[in-house]
């Protein structure tokens, strides 16, 4: 019986440890955003990632419409992509953490903070 009970602790504790197929991107979802201090006040709306076999995907939202992301990357939390803004080409780089993104957007020689919350 304790040969039996050992056996059994001994499989939990190895499939309790054993790593999970499929990690989950946390990135993947709907953010709520606000863009500081830009000269057109503080921006908002929201955007988009998601996934698509190996790429993503995404879309910036507001009042205004919608811009599709480009060349995104997503890599240990880090996101770096590209839109097109009344012709000019917005660099959007920050960090995913838990449910809160924090980084920046950038044009010419300009940078403006971003913040973003996931949407439940």
């Amino acid at each position: 019986m304790k040969k039996v009970l050992f056996f059994i602790v001994v499989a939990l504790i190895v499939y309790g440890c054993a790593p999970s197929k499929k990690a989950v991107d946390l990135s993947i979802g709907t953010w709520d955003y606000v863009i500081k201090d830009t000269p057109e006040g503080d921006l908002d709306g929201h955007f988009i990632i998601a996934k698509e076999g190996d790429d993503y995907t995404g879309s910036l939202n507001s009042d205004q419409g919608s811009i599709v992301l480009e060349d995104i990357t997503i890599e240990d939390g880090n996101l770096k992509c590209t839109f097109d803004f009344q012709g000019y080409e917005i660099l959007m780089k920050g960090t995913f953490e838990g449910n809160s993104y924090a980084g920046n957007v950038s044009v010419d020689y300009n940078e403006f903070p971003m913040t973003a919350t996931r949407r439940e």
